[in-house]
């Protein structure tokens, strides 16, 4: 699952809603989560401008990369996962 706690969640709610979505996938069996603490915009200009962001590195199935050294199909993919929100 994918997730985006939004940073302007008023009182902390966004990082409690990740806090709940945490304890939740562990209570039911969960075994580990991985996390990218990048925004949709930086990922986005990231792949518009790669040389801007060569030291830019996420987390990808299970290791980590360099994001605009990735096949275009894959940081596509890692975008997208950033915008459902909690």
């Amino acid at each position: 699952m994918a997730a985006q706690v939004q940073n302007d969640a008023p009182m902390g709610k966004g990082l409690k809603r990740l806090v709940n979505l945490i304890d939740y996938y562990f209570d039911k069996g969960g075994m580990q989560m991985q996390f990218n603490v990048v925004s949709r915009d930086t990922l986005q200009r990231a792949q518009s401008d790669p040389t801007k962001y060569r030291s830019l590195i996420v987390r990808v199935a299970g290791y980590s990369a360099y994001f605009v050294g990735l096949d275009k199909t894959v940081q596509q993919d890692i975008i997208e996962r950033t915008e459902e929100r909690l």
